[in-house]
Order: structure tokens, then C-alpha cells, then sequence
């Protein structure tokens, strides 16, 4: 028994020692097939991860809001545009539509939005103190301030913690904002003081105090300029056509004086008092308002944008389901290559085995090598991919990039 033991421990450490040569004298075709293996495996797990992050990002955007209302038109665009600031919005809502909404009886609250303004790549919203009442976050969160507090007048500004962060913003910090949505050509700074992006349409005369800066939310938040709706009317008295009236200077006291109630606004956040009265009230904004408006549910909206974008997430699965395909094939043809070499020299190094018992070790010791050479790669690998940013922040820039 112990002769027949040590038998085959002899012809175990043969096979092994004639597999390790063989892997060594093709070490170089044999790495490539195990990278490419690795390399498609760790793209299919990374893909689903992201697939899987991306809709929870998106979700986790825009919580405990019902429903969200704009002017007429595509649920997912208005969505993107206002949420995920992607695209710009359609039209405008006039104010007394808000009125209007606040008004119905199944509804708790509304926190009105305007759009139009930017500083630099980032947008500016106008809104109302109660947006960081009821604005949540990620699993219901509200929004919380790192440093400061929120504005409580004119030109007092809070600024997201990517902005903050990315052009070094402290409290007391005056910044310039610009009229229009970020372009291309208004990227960069000009130092310190006065932060002004050198737009050609900017509000340089209406400099904004920083007053508080937001706690990372992992959303479009970060990357936003906050202000009152009042500031928005006060930036544009003296405007006519997107452009300043030619030789007209106002002081903050002149523009003071002014009505500066907000006239339209882009969309409207609102929370119901019931989750049950959603289509209901979905409905009746959008058969008996006083315009034309689109009512939009996230949820809802979010699975619409899950059907536009599949082609494209079964697209990326299919390219690394045919390179696994190809990496294995690859592997299988070497195999085969190396059974081959094994049987025309095994009767000078295993002696008197019998065939199959002779093929059947050479094949499970080459197998055994290349299979712990492709999980060590491919631990590293998936590692690699599970420590990439989150989903929304990909999301994000892939959708951008097809628009």
C-alpha cells in the first residue's frame, strides 16, 4: 500500500514538473489567455456592478419627493434635466402655477425651482428655503451643511461640496454668476478675489456672498449654486433679451426697490399627503391646470431612462460575454496543443501508466496552474472595479456624452 502511495506521489510530482516546463516554454501565449479571461471576467462583474449601482443612484436621487412637475413634455427629460442636470429644461411655468399646485388638496408641499443661471460648469438654482426642508437624499436623508447656513436674503449663495471643493470656496467668499447654462467656454477661473469665469454675459455687478456650503450627497446637489428665487428676478432687473440694457447701472439699494417676485419658474418639487392619491393627483395637474404641465413620478420617470439606455447596457454585456468566449477558446486550443506534446513523450517520463490515466493527469495539472493563475488575476482585477466611483457620477458623464 505505501509502495503504491508513493508510487503515485512520484508520478504526481512527474506530471506536475512536465506541466510547469510546458506552461514555462509558452509563458508568454499562456499569460495572454489568462489576462484576457481575467480581463472579461472582470468586465461582466464590473458591468453588472455598475448596472446595479447606477439604479440605486439614480433612486436614491431624488427621495421622498411624489411627484415633479414642468412644463409640457417628456417624463425622463424633464427628470434629467432638472434632478440630473442633463439637457437643458423646456419652456417655463409661470408662478401663479405654483399657487395653483399648492392649492390642491392632496398635496403636503411644494418647493419651486428656476433655472437659467450658471457659474462657470456648474448651475445656479433658484429655489425657496424650504428646498433644504424637504429635498431629500439617499435613503430619505436631508440635505445637511458642512459649513454656514442657507441664504436668508439677496445675494447670499450656498454652494455644493463639489463646488466648494473644486474651486476652493470658503464662507465670505463673492462670487460672480453668469447668465445661461454652463458651455464649454467659461471653464476656468481668474484667482483670487471676486471668482468671475470671464462670461460674456456675466452679472459682475451683482456679486454673491457664500453663506454655506452643503455636505456631500453623492447627487447633482454637489455640483450646484443654490439662491433664493428673489435673487434670480434682482439678477436680471436691468436685462432685456438675455443681455443688459446698454449704459444702465443699478445699486443693490435701487434693485431693492423693485417688485422682485418671481415671474416663471422651471419645475416644481411636490410631496403628497397621501402616497395612495400619486395618479390622482397626477391627472388633475395634468388635465385641469391652468397650463399645459407634465407631472412626472421618479420612479416611474427612472424606468422609462432604464428602457432607453438597455440597448446600450446589453451592448457592453455582449462584448464581454464574446471576449470571455474568445479568451476561452484561445485556452482550449492551447490544451489541446499541450495534450498533444505530452503524448508524443510521456513513455520516457511516466513509464508504464496507462493512456487515459496518463492524459487524464496532464490535462488536471495544466488545468490546476492556468486555473490559479486566473483567480489570482482575476481577484485583483474585480477589486480594481468594485473601487471605481459611484454610479451616479458614471451615469452621469455616459449620458452626457451621448447627448
Amino acid at each position: 500500500m505505501m509502495l503504491r502511495v508513493h508510487a503515485i506521489g512520484q508520478t504526481a510530482a512527474l506530471v506536475l514538473e512536465l506541466a510547469s516546463k510546458s506552461l514555462w516554454h509558452r509563458r508568454i501565449a499562456l499569460s495572454l489567455l489568462v489576462l484576457a479571461m481575467s480581463l472579461s471576467c472582470a468586465l461582466l462583474f464590473f458591468i453588472e456592478r455598475l448596472r446595479v449601482d447606477m439604479k440605486t443612484s439614480f433612486a436614491q436621487s431624488i427621495s421622498g419627493t411624489d411627484l415633479l412637475v414642468g412644463p409640457k413634455g417628456h417624463p425622463a427629460q424633464l427628470i434629467l434635466a432638472t434632478v440630473f442636470q442633463l439637457g437643458e429644461p423646456r419652456d417655463a411655468l409661470a408662478y401663479k402655477s405654483l399657487q395653483w399646485l399648492a392649492e390642491l388638496p392632496s398635496v403636503a408641499w411644494t418647493v419651486p425651482i428656476s433655472l437659467g443661471d450658471s457659474h462657470g460648469p456648474y448651475r445656479v438654482i433658484g429655489t425657496q428655503i424650504q428646498f433644504f426642508e424637504h429635498i431629500r437624499t439617499g435613503e430619505a436623508e436631508p440635505l445637511r451643511f458642512s459649513q454656514g447656513k442657507a441664504f436668508s436674503g439677496l445675494w447670499e449663495v450656498v454652494v455644493g461640496s463639489s463646488v466648494a471643493r473644486q474651486l476652493d470656496y470658503k464662507l465670505d467668499a463673492s462670487i460672480v454668476l453668469e447668465h445661461g447654462l454652463p458651455s464649454d467656454e467659461n471653464k476656468g477661473g481668474t484667482g483670487a478675489g471676486t471668482r468671475n469665469f470671464g462670461a460674456s454675459a456675466s452679472h459682475d455687478d451683482k456679486p454673491f456672498r457664500v453663506v454655506g456650503v452643503l455636505a456631500p450627497t453623492g447627487t447633482a446637489i454637489d455640483r450646484s449654486l443654490l439662491v433664493s428665487l428673489e435673487s434670480i428676478e434682482a439678477l436680471h432687473i436691468g436685462w432685456q433679451a438675455g443681455a443688459p440694457v446698454p449704459g444702465l447701472k443699478l445699486s443693490e439699494d435701487m434693485i431693492r426697490k423693485f417688485d422682485l417676485s418671481p415671474k416663471q419658474i422651471s419645475a416644481v418639487y411636490v410631496g403628497l399627503k397621501q402616497r395612495s392619491l400619486l395618479f390622482r393627483t397626477q391627472r388633475q395637474i395634468e388635465t385641469g391646470a391652468p397650463e399645459a404641465m407634465t407631472a412626472a413620478a421618479p420612479g416611474l420617470a427612472l424606468a422609462d431612462l432604464w428602457q432607453l439606455i438597455a440597448k446600450a447596457e446589453a451592448a457592453f454585456s455582449l462584448l464581454a460575454a464574446v471576449m470571455l468566449l474568445v479568451a476561452m477558446l484561445g485556452m482550449g486550443a492551447s490544451l489541446l496543443s499541450s495534450m498533444r506534446t505530452f503524448g508524443r513523450s510521456r513513455a520516457s517520463h511516466v513509464g508504464t501508466m496507462d493512456s487515459q490515466r496518463r492524459n487524464t493527469l496532464d490535462t488536471c495539472g495544466l488545468c490546476l496552474c492556468l486555473f490559479g493563475e486566473s483567480i489570482a488575476r482575476l481577484a485583483r482585477l474585480s477589486n480594481l472595479a468594485a473601487t471605481r466611483p459611484d454610479g451616479s457620477l458614471v451615469l452621469l458623464s455616459f449620458l452626457d456624452s451621448l447627448s
